[in-house]
């Protein structure tokens, strides 16, 4: 499938002497997609058709980029001589097939960097024909003067928004289920997949296959990414990797996935695995003894074991979408010799401001209290309850004449911020409104006691104004 994203631009519209032409197409997005199908229809595919697409005469220049990219890839993967069988070899998938009847999970999968579009032809159709539709992009840097990817923040966005537009394609096709969605992502493409799941809420499970963000000294790629907050994640968590040392020595760091408290999170390690033995490159150096790599120790690897491992990866994989996306109470990890598995629950997340204040409202203020203990902990408690966050809410909760609910959450958000002047301002109109005009005086008191030391003024002038307003108002 081909269309362009006419919300962006990817041709380069300005000249360094200032000449502009307009980019009237668009980012050009290219998605392709396994499908159950029915048995017999379509064409029968060979490994070559997935290198050299076709495309319409409108993408010409974009799919003339990712053919080369493919091929390249392709010749890379296996010895000289087997080029030719290679590009002959039998694929179990069939071009332009019907669809099977009925409604599938999805899976969108994002590639590592600069990846071709098919670098995981054998997953997709393994999973596609276990019931699962597979999606994948193709990744393109910021513009048709640099079409790959580096990675930059910006880069990664604008995959991510890639996705984004392939999937509100892809919703409008009958046999896909919008309600059950999974994010995928090999190496870089894991901290694509991460992104997405924190955006998009319909997510219920994101998948790393050796993500970057596990890498010691690497793990900044996704937390300056946009969006990134790992308190929003609240689809499954899988991080499935290669173990330590398996691939020469280089250290772990899980810590920037392991905080996703409020996510259910698996982490798995298989032994004897390399980082391209996550992508169907594993399937085709075994099948073609493509010779092993000399600049690094081994550790028992080969390229048996990368095969054996890449089969166990995808059995996992659908073994945990089963479980999450069809509700498979039956699917469980075939455990291997050489595979870890470790399991954390998710932590309840803290309660919105709308539903703090309804468990007010129903159980007491101490009873939310502990709630957002048992959720956040005492340490995490200001940054459960958000300052600008529930002192929003709380007015609007004023204006909507729930004067008791803008309370509660005044009170919510005065109590996670003891040191916060404003706070206990707006804590004064929330009494105010339920007619408590002692504890509102006592509230600005507070704040005019609090405003000498509270850092969030941040100019003096701001300060002094601040504690003009709040003496008049206590002598009023």
């Amino acid at each position: 499938m081909f269309q362009y994203d006419t919300s962006r631009t990817w041709k380069i519209t300005r000249t360094y002497d200032g000449a502009f032409s307009p980019d009237r197409n668009g980012r050009p997005i290219q998605i392709n997609v396994w499908y159950p199908a029915l048995p017999s229809t379509g064409q029968s595919m060979a490994f070559d058709d997935y290198v050299d697409q076709t495309a319409p005469a409108q993408f010409a220049a974009f799919n003339d980029i990712m053919r080369q990219r493919n091929r390249d890839d392709a010749i890379d993967s296996v010895p000289r001589d087997r080029i030719t069988d290679l590009q002959k070899m039998q694929m179990f998938a069939r071009r332009d097939a019907q669809p099977a009847p009925g409604r599938f999970p999805v899976v969108l999968y994002f590639g590592g960097l600069n990846a071709p579009i098919n670098s995981n032809v054998v997953l997709a159709e393994y999973l596609a024909s276990h019931g699962y539709i597979f999606a994948s992009v193709s990744l393109l840097g910021p513009s048709n003067e640099q079409a790959f990817q580096s990675r930059t923040s910006d880069d990664l966005e604008a995959s991510v928004r890639d996705m984004e537009f392939a999937w509100s394609i892809l919703q409008q096709e009958s046999n896909v289920d919008p309600s059950k969605v999974a994010a995928l992502g090999h190496s870089v493409g894991a901290i694509e997949a991460v992104i997405l799941g924190l955006r998009n809420s319909n997510v219920s499970v994101v998948i790393g296959l050796d993500g970057t963000y596990g890498f010691a000294g690497l793990s900044g790629v996704l937390t300056h990414s946009y969006g990134y907050d790992p308190n929003k994640m609240r689809a499954a968590f899988i991080d499935l990797r290669r173990a330590q040392g398996a691939q020469g020595n280089e250290p772990l760091d899980l810590s920037v996935v392991e905080s996703f408290r409020h996510a259910d999170r698996t982490f798995i390690t298989i032994d004897r695995m390399h980082h391209s033995d996550f992508t169907s490159f594993a399937m085709v150096a075994d099948y073609f003894h493509t010779p092993l790599p000399t600049d690094y120790p081994l550790n028992g690897w080969n390229r048996e074991t990368g095969r054996d491992g890449y089969e166990s990866v995808a059995r996992t994989l659908r073994s945990e979408l089963d479980a999450k996306l069809k509700a498979n109470a039956t699917a469980s990890i075939e455990q291997k010799p050489g595979m870890t598995i470790r399991h954390e629950s998710a932590t309840p997340p803290p309660p919105s401001p709308l539903e703090a204040a309804t468990l007010v409202a129903a159980q007491g203020i101490d009873k939310a209290k502990a709630v957002f203990l048992a959720s956040c902990g005492a340490d995490g408690i200001a940054s459960c309850i958000e300052v600008d966050r529930f002192n929003t809410w709380g007015y609007n909760l004023l204006g909507q004449h729930r004067a008791k609910d803008a309370l509660a959450v005044f009170s919510l958000n005065a109590w996670a911020h003891p040191g916060n002047a404003n706070l206990q301002d707006s804590l004064a109109d929330g009494f105010s409104a339920v007619g408590d005009n002692v504890h509102a005086r006592q509230a600005v008191e507070h704040a005019i006691e609090l405003a000498p030391s509270d850092p969030s003024f941040d100019f003096p002038l701001a300060r002094a104004t601040f504690l003009s307003e709040e003496k008049t108002r206590l002598q009023h």
